[in-house]
Parts: C-alpha cells; sequence; structure tokens
C-alpha cells in the first residue's frame, strides 16, 4: 500500500484546492468542446513488448512512423458547468511494418502494433478572468498495447501475440489566455503513474487557437507525452513527442 500513499496524496491536493473554489450559486448550462486531432510524433526509447526478450532502442521519426501507418484516430474533448470540468482524450494507432532478413533459418518479421489511450478527469477553475483561465484537475490514464509478431521461416510462420495494458493515476492542470478577439493560448501538463501503473509517467502540450467563428476554431501546438513502464518482463519506457493540429467544435 505504501506505493499508493503519494498518488492519494497529490489528487486529495489538487481536489482540495478545486473544492476551495466553491460551488456555483445556481445551476449553469454545460458547454462542451469536441476537438479531433492529428498528432505528428515520433518516438524514441526503450521497447520489450515480448516477455523474455531484453528490451530495445528506438529512435523513430514521425516520417518513419509514417511509412508503417495503418490509421490514427485522436479525439479530445470537455464538459465544463460553472467551474466544474471534464476532460477527455483518447487515441488509437497502428502500425504495420515488415522487415526483410534474408537469413537461412528467418526470412522476414512482420509486427503489427496497436497503442490505444484513454485519458478521464475531473476538476474545476481555480483562477478565472476575463483574459484567462486555469483547472486543476485529476483522474487517470489507460494504456493497452497490443502486438502481432510473425517470423517466416523456410518451415513456415511462427506467430505471437502479446496483449498488455495498465491504468496511471493522474493530476494535472490546464488553461487558456486570450491574446485577442480570434487568438487564444493555451496549455496543459499533468504527472501520474506513481508505481501503481507505471513507474511514471508525465505529459506537456502547449499552443495556440484561432477562432474563425464562435464556435469553431483551429489549433496548432506541441505534445510530449512520456512514460516508463516495466513489468513482468514487459518495458515500455519511451517518449513520444511532435505538433499537433486539430479543429474544435464548442456547443
Amino acid at each position: 500500500m505504501r506505493r499508493f500513499r503519494p498518488c492519494m496524496t497529490a489528487i486529495g491536493l489538487a481536489l482540495a484546492a478545486v473544492a476551495a473554489t466553491g460551488a456555483p450559486a445556481a445551476a449553469q448550462d454545460w458547454e462542451f468542446r469536441i476537438t479531433p486531432y492529428v498528432w505528428m510524433a515520433g518516438l524514441e526509447g526503450d521497447l520489450g513488448t515480448i516477455p523474455g526478450f531484453p528490451a530495445q532502442s528506438v529512435d523513430l521519426s514521425f516520417g518513419d512512423i509514417w511509412d508503417d501507418l495503418e490509421y490514427g484516430l485522436f479525439l479530445s474533448g470537455t464538459a465544463r458547468n460553472g467551474p466544474w470540468v471534464i476532460y477527455f482524450d483518447g487515441s488509437v494507432v497502428q502500425t504495420d511494418s515488415t522487415e526483410k532478413i534474408g537469413g537461412p533459418n528467418v526470412d522476414k518479421v512482420n509486427i503489427k502494433s496497436e497503442t490505444s489511450t484513454l485519458t478521464l478527469a475531473f476538476g474545476g477553475t481555480v483562477s478565472q478572468s476575463y483574459t484567462h483561465n486555469l483547472d486543476l484537475y485529476g483522474g487517470f490514464r489507460y494504456w493497452n498495447l497490443e502486438n502481432d509478431y510473425s517470423v517466416y521461416t523456410p518451415s513456415g510462420r511462427i506467430k505471437r501475440e502479446t496483449d498488455v495494458d495498465w491504468t496511471d493515476p493522474i493530476v494535472g492542470m490546464a488553461g487558456r489566455y486570450v491574446l485577442s478577439d480570434r487568438w487564444q493560448a493555451f496549455g496543459a501538463a499533468d504527472i501520474g503513474g506513481f508505481g501503481v501503473g507505471s513507474d511514471f509517467e508525465w505529459s506537456l502540450m502547449a499552443g495556440v487557437s484561432y477562432a474563425f467563428a464562435e464556435n469553431f476554431s483551429m489549433a496548432f501546438g506541441w505534445r510530449v507525452l512520456d512514460v516508463d513502464y516495466d513489468d513482468d518482463g514487459v518495458v515500455y519506457d519511451t517518449t513520444q513527442s511532435g505538433p499537433i493540429l486539430g479543429v474544435t467544435f464548442r456547443f
């Protein structure tokens, strides 16, 4: 139980700060923001997703990943009522790569990988004015890694599948700042894991958005997501970083 104490303390402090804002005097209407986006991220770190096999260092640019990309889906959103807010972010990326070996025992190796994340958090506003808004939140990020390996030999194909998942508690903050009638700066940062799922993880995002209309805007920015997971022979110690581009619908 010792490793749970730091994360529970951090979440408790974040929620206590949220509670200090006080409840709204009267019920307010919900405001929703939905943002489909693309994240042109590279990947570097150590990967070892087959138990019993050593982790390997990887350093892939977005161009390298693009060559093997089958699909990538990214969606984030918020639901806000007065000072209270619910944050959501989900992604799924699948790649399919084949490495030609050409040896006497192994002709080629095919790896199909799918990485999914789901983030859900609850929080509230701790500072607000006409030009800015700052929220604190606590929640979780769920990870799922699925890999299908096929090794082609003179005697046939050897196939193996792995499926690993874990859930990390997270605490963080997010805010916006009005630059002009149409431009806003935005940012978000969180930390998590604390030994519950991964040893540690952190995320940072910053950018600007331009409003074409009251309920429609486009966002440009940069995102970094770092996680250090090592359990039961599976290693996923990686950093993903790259530009983001999205469109936001508000209703």
